[in-house]
């Protein structure tokens, strides 16, 4: 019994961390919320690897992961990018309601949300996933959580000191609805994505790839810390497209 549990014990923590995230985001403490995002992918990563090796995989396993990832790589990237828009100065609307004692006050942007068009681009992601039985070494689109970090270190890369001067280009509304855009496109996508696991001899493309992502990203992760996310982010993408143009 707890043998079975040990991998929905790290789905919860990844959930956890999910909410800690929303809070955080919601909050504007965003690196803190990035910090928490990047727990709970950790958790993500090992709630599956100790299914595996215990031998303890189930549909349940399957169905509370991809809840947990709908707030952790969904929800809270949808936060963040909202609180984007709305620094990012788009028009806002006043609300006003009354009825007998009752009144209603407030203020919404409605351009910002826009951002939570990341949570249901990321719920059709991973309800597909779901539906998925064949076991393969790739991914089909760019995986949930890999958007969640490119869009959690958004704040953080717009005020690192070596790209301050793009900063005003990226916070604009037109360019926050392209990222938008584009996170929901990549996610969906049926390209062949690089995946972090299923390495064979047979194909050293498996390793190679992977292995000049990991090399980029510590150089990446020693210049800029945790604004890296977004060039590594970016690689993986790039380096996926290349791997499926070349057909290898």
């Amino acid at each position: 019994m707890i043998r079975k549990s040990i991998p929905h014990i790290f789905t919860l923590l990844n959930l956890f961390c999910g909410c800690a995230a929303v809070f955080l985001a919601f909050s504007h403490f965003f690196h803190a919320a990035l910090v928490a995002v990047m727990l709970g992918v950790f958790f993500d990563f090992f709630d599956g690897f100790f299914a595996r090796i215990l031998n303890v995989e189930s549909a349940l396993g399957v169905q509370l992961d991809s809840l947990a990832d709908m707030i952790t790589s969904g929800f809270v990237p949808g936060v963040v990018m909202y609180q984007l828009f709305m620094i990012s100065g788009a028009k806002s609307v006043d609300f006003f309601y009354q009825y007998e004692n009752f009144s209603l006050v407030f203020t919404i942007v409605p351009l910002a949300l826009v951002g939570f068009l990341i949570p249901l681009g990321a719920a059709f992601r991973l309800a597909r996933f779901n539906l998925i039985t064949e076991k393969v070494s790739f991914f089909r689109g760019v995986p949930t959580p890999a958007v969640a970090l490119f869009i959690v270190a958004l704040p953080l890369f717009i005020q690192h000191p070596l790209f301050m001067s793009i900063k005003g280009f990226i916070l604009t509304p037109i360019a926050l609805t392209i990222i938008v855009a584009l996170s929901v496109f990549f996610m969906n996508i049926h390209w062949k994505m690089i995946a972090l696991k299923g390495f064979s001899r047979s194909d050293p493309w498996t390793i190679i790839f992977p292995l000049i992502l990991l090399l980029i990203s510590i150089v990446m992760f020693y210049i800029l810390g945790l604004a890296a996310l977004i060039i590594i982010i970016i690689t993986y993408i790039v380096l996926s497209l290349l791997k499926n143009v070349l057909g290898i």
